[in-house]
């Protein structure tokens, strides 16, 4: 199940909306939660937050690739792209 998960990230372009600054700076950021319930909401794939690793929050515009671990030797790539509202 967890690589069919994964198979399926793989093909997705995850879109998230933020409020951003002229210079494309976000207020805020994007956090691992609201890319779990983006996911959710879009997609219908549920992911725990915990598991998807970001270093720290996303603050700029633009397309960014997030690992998830999904299971146990099972890492998945999930495309991002933070536009501005």
């Amino acid at each position: 199940k967890a690589i069919e998960i994964a198979n399926k990230l793989k093909e997705i372009v995850l879109k998230i909306e933020v409020k951003a600054g002229d210079n494309g700076k976000i207020f805020g950021g994007v956090t691992s939660k609201e890319i779990a319930e983006e996911l959710k909401k879009a997609h219908n794939i549920e992911v725990d937050k915990k598991k998807i690793l970001l270093n720290e929050n996303i603050k700029n515009l633009g397309r960014f690739s997030v690992d998830i671990k999904l299971n146990e030797g099972v890492m998945a790539k999930l495309t991002i792209s933070i536009v501005s509202e």
